[in-house]
């Protein structure tokens, strides 16, 4: 007899905000940006501020809650954007490393 292990995917992983990458990006595009960032402009709809501050103020707690899941209560600080100028550029970093993070988890099948 033959067993197979069915794993639930991740809650993490189901959310809006994943949902969202997995629809703008294909399999290929999400390794590249995996493996070189969203800095490299691979991204194409997380490139612009308009764009990460629109994904963020409609994904917020999405965003705000993966971190708090990985890294706890000084999430914000643990990220190390403090050297950041200003509201939009901090935004555009965490939305940046929140595509960046789901990229990997998708790429190595945690999803």
């Amino acid at each position: 007899m033959i067993t197979t292990t069915v794993y639930a995917p991740s809650p993490i992983m189901q959310l809006p905000a994943v949902d969202s990458i997995k629809a703008s990006y294909d399999m290929d595009t999400l390794r590249e940006i995996a493996e070189y960032g969203c800095a490299s402009g691979i991204a194409h709809d997380h490139i612009y501020y308009q764009q990460t501050w629109d994904f963020f103020l409609t994904y917020e707690d999405d965003i705000e809650d993966y971190f708090f899941n990985i890294l706890g209560d000084e999430w914000m600080s643990e990220l190390g954007f403090m050297d950041s100028t200003g509201v939009r550029e901090y935004v555009n970093k965490l939305v940046w490393s929140y595509v960046e993070c789901i990229a990997n988890q998708i790429v190595e099948g945690n999803n």
